[in-house]
């Protein structure tokens, strides 16, 4: 009768550590890119979001609502006479956020009310995404 040995050799053992290692070497940074461009493509789906909030409210409630930015904390409210609407914050996905203006206001008809562009810049790592607002209020 033969004796059979069960298990695994140091060679054997080690050979499998040096395989994960490697495809761990690979796949790491691919995933850490795949993770902040989803990030960054989520935070503009909400500012996209409360854009879409403030514009229809506006029309639904016949009066003025506001987009309010604020980069420091990293947050997009909606706002309509001091009541907050709508709140989402970027930050919480490790997105910054910088805009070329605080706040954007849509009229009653669902038309912004005021003369100039908004535009929202979103980064996280190296990427980076934008939501422009017309003044007349089209976000794209």
């Amino acid at each position: 009768m033969s004796a059979s040995r069960a298990g695994t050799t140091l060679v054997e053992l080690s050979l499998v550590i040096a395989v994960a290692g490697l495809l761990t070497t690979i796949t790491v940074p691919r995933l850490r890119t795949a993770t902040e461009r989803l990030a960054v493509r989520g935070a503009a789906q909400d500012v996209r979001l409360a854009f879409a909030v403030a514009r229809d409210q506006a029309v639904r409630r016949g009066d003025y609502v506001s987009v309010v930015t604020d980069a420091l904390t990293g947050r997009v409210t909606v706002r309509a006479n001091g009541d907050t609407l709508f709140a989402r914050g970027v930050a919480r996905r490790g997105v910054t956020l910088s805009a070329s203006r605080d706040s954007i206001t849509f009229a009653p008809t669902g038309l912004g009310w005021g003369a100039a562009n908004t535009t929202i810049v979103l980064r996280r790592g190296g990427f980076v995404d934008s939501v422009v607002v017309s003044r007349l209020g089209r976000v794209r």
